[in-house]
């Protein structure tokens, strides 16, 4: 092979200092679009934080990853909610069809499970709540998986702020203590914070 054509003679191509990995960009990409490894970066990411406000620009929606919060949902979904559910909501009404009732503050709250399969069902029932647009697609853009994959709990605290926690399994392994999200599917990810 002439040294000037450009080409290599080899049959695996490093990338050369500078050049990022293909393989690598591809893994991370995929990473990024999982909503269990954004829960998990999320949760790593602001480990010893009892609340996280995600988006500046909706000072009024809140993510609680407070311990006792986390422990709430994840024993009221295992007391309440079926596999498929992937929301619990804080009902002003534990009556009637979901859609005619309105979110509330937890003390005192009727606490409803639901499913929905994507986020056109998430908005709609959002909406039907009574929660804004902007508010709506705060929680769509800051909640992995909150249509699907993971399970989320919804209520308004006394401020009138939107607080959203990610309903998690505490699983003792050993020695160490590992999150798992509740998933609406079987294909359910470990989250190890570390």
């Amino acid at each position: 092979m002439d040294p000037t054509d450009g080409r290599r003679d080899c049959s695996y191509d490093e990338p050369s200092e500078g050049e990022p990995d293909e393989n690598l960009l591809l893994a991370t990409k995929t990473k990024m679009n999982d909503p269990l490894s954004q829960l998990n970066a999320l949760i790593n990411s602001h480990q010893g934080e009892d609340e996280v406000i995600p988006d500046a620009s909706q000072p009024r929606f809140r993510i609680s990853l407070n311990p006792q919060n986390l422990e709430l949902w994840r024993l009221e979904h295992r007391h309440i909610a079926g596999k498929e559910a992937n929301l619990l909501l804080a009902c002003l009404s534990s009556t009637g069809p979901i859609e005619d009732t309105s979110l509330g503050w937890v003390v005192g709250a009727a606490i409803r499970h639901t499913s929905v399969k994507n986020q056109d069902d998430c908005r709609t029932l959002l909406h039907a709540l009574g929660l804004d647009s902007d508010l709506i697609n705060s929680v769509l853009l800051n909640c992995p998986g909150i249509a699907g994959k993971v399970a989320w709990a919804l209520y308004l605290e006394r401020h009138g702020h939107l607080i959203a926690t990610p309903v998690l399994n505490n699983k003792q392994d050993s020695k160490n203590i590992t999150l798992q999200a509740t998933t609406s599917t079987e294909d359910t990810k470990w989250l190890n914070p570390e």
